[in-house]
């Protein structure tokens, strides 16, 4: 049969060793004491937000056949959220180890829950932190930027308006051209036809002239072959 009475007592013994300043027994019969729970330190305990949970526990007769009854006492930076959700995990971890005492158990898995909730502070003070700073530097760059943001939609419209005041008139003309057929051309400028018809009539009054005009029409400058009969020529250069 066992005795529950003496193995509550040793493992009240063993809490008050393993947690000296963290223990604080208030009955002894049925056995009632508070614990404070801190997470584990993380090395920079100064920038970390203080957080910590006070779990009330009380062992009943048959304990630790029998869950203890766990209360939270006080916390600190904790969500009733939180803490409700700490005393299901407490309650499920306890009736996993029905039989065996279980204190040092459930106070280790608080502490791990302590450290994640600190470090999950931690990151949300580091975002908040960054999220500060490019808030600051996009403040301090606004008068350098101010004007109004472009977008595709703008820039085109801008490029518009601008060929048109730079070019006038000749971008529609050009941008008119550009779909016509060679034909559609010359019966829209009537000039096109005209400067090609020009051309055909000067060449063939050349022709004319040239076929009409007589040999002696022909002017020869003879000083440009008085000089001939001083080159030294071979027979067959002549040739």
């Amino acid at each position: 049969m066992t005795d529950y009475k003496e193995e509550q007592a040793n493992e009240i013994e063993a809490l008050q060793s393993i947690y000296p300043e963290e223990f604080i027994e208030t009955g002894q019969d049925p056995w009632e004491f508070e614990l404070t729970i801190l997470p584990e330190s993380s090395g920079d305990d100064d920038e970390d937000e203080q957080i910590s949970v006070i779990l009330a526990f009380k062992f009943g007769p048959t304990y630790p056949d029998a869950e203890p009854e766990m209360t939270v006492s006080s916390s600190e930076n904790l969500s009733e959220e939180a803490i409700e959700s700490m005393l299901e995990m407490l309650m499920q971890t306890a009736t996993e180890n029905l039989g065996m005492v279980m204190v040092f158990t459930l106070v280790s898995a608080v502490q791990e829950l302590l450290n994640e909730k600190r470090d999950e502070g931690k990151r949300q003070r580091q975002r908040e932190k960054e999220e500060r700073e490019e808030a600051a530097r996009k403040a301090a760059e606004a008068p350098i930027f101010s004007g109004t943001a472009v977008t595709v939609e703008t820039f085109n419209a801008w490029q518009i308006k601008f060929l048109a005041e730079k070019k006038g008139p000749q971008v529609q003309v050009e941008e008119t051209q550009g779909k016509l057929t060679g034909r559609q051309l010359f019966e829209r400028d009537a000039s096109l036809s005209q400067s090609d018809m020009r051309f055909l009539q000067d060449f063939e009054e050349d022709v004319e002239v040239i076929e009409s005009a007589e040999p002696s029409d022909v002017a020869v400058d003879e000083s440009l072959f008085q000089d001939i009969g001083d080159l030294d020529l071979d027979d067959d250069e002549l040739n």
